[in-house]
């Protein structure tokens, strides 16, 4: 706190001065300590003097717990989105490092987005998965593989029955020089026949499968659309935090294995 205060010299001239001190009392010590006996003393003027006057700590305090409170939150906060990041890019690689079992075979995983190098992606869609797979069963499935990508109805080949039942018999084999994003596709293949099979075995039949899948590939494009231009018109209304947006977006769409929306 701040004080002012007015003494007489020994000539008995009248001043005045301003002195850094926790209270009165201990302002008046440091004057006497400094031969000065003051006639009169006030706190100064100022914000800081009114608000954290004598008296009125009590705000100091309640301000000082507000701050640290919202300091808290904002840690608590960076730290959680850390973390589901973490946890997110923990499960991607987690893929390729636990891809065969025992015996060298693909590991079933669920559909999802292929962690790795997109080009080396692209590439082996564009070759029709020819890359990885030499049965025409197993390419046709991986056309499937990865949600959320537009797959038009493919000409189904006579042998196709054929095909499907020798992919079904032979397992998936991860070879020692396969790429890590050839590992994953494999994976999620193994558990597309998985599928098959199960599919099959209720009842249905091959062809009404692969018409399961065409629609299926419709409905996660529209859900991946719907959500594109929801954000875009969200982020368009003023005062609304666009990060925390795009990350609650991209982490519905994660959740049900689709790409997440890149930030403009």
């Amino acid at each position: 706190m701040k004080f002012i205060y007015e003494y007489r010299t020994s000539d008995n001239v009248r001043r005045s001065g301003v002195i850094d001190a926790s209270d009165r009392e201990s302002a008046f010590i440091a004057l006497k300590n400094q031969g000065i006996r003051p006639a009169s003393m006030k706190e100064a003027p100022g914000l800081f003097n009114k608000l954290f006057g004598k008296g009125k700590r009590w705000i100091a305090i309640v301000i000082l717990s507000c701050l640290c409170f919202l300091l808290l939150v904002w840690m608590f906060r960076e730290k959680g989105k850390t973390k589901a990041l973490q946890e997110s890019q923990e499960a991607e690689v987690g893929v390729t490092l636990n891809v065969a079992d025992e015996g060298g075979y693909a590991r079933s995983i669920e559909r999802r987005q292929i962690w790795g190098d997109s080009a080396i992606i692209e590439d082996a869609a564009r070759k029709n998965w020819k890359v990885i797979f030499s049965n025409p069963a197993e390419r046709l499935l991986a056309l499937f593989a990865q949600p959320g990508r537009s797959v038009q109805m493919p000409i189904l080949p006579s042998s196709l029955e054929q095909d499907m039942q020798l992919a079904l018999k032979n397992r998936t084999k991860i070879l020692a020089d396969d790429l890590e994003e050839y590992k994953q596709m494999k994976c999620i293949v193994a558990g597309m026949k998985e599928e098959v099979s199960e599919y099959l075995s209720s009842g249905g039949n091959l062809r009404g499968y692969i018409m399961r899948l065409v629609e299926r590939q419709k409905e996660e494009v529209a859900i991946l659309e719907n959500e594109r231009k929801s954000l875009q018109e969200a982020i368009k209304v003023p005062g609304v935090n666009v990060d925390e947006l795009w990350m609650k977006s991209n982490q519905q769409l994660r959740s049900l294995g689709l790409p997440t929306i890149p930030k403009d």
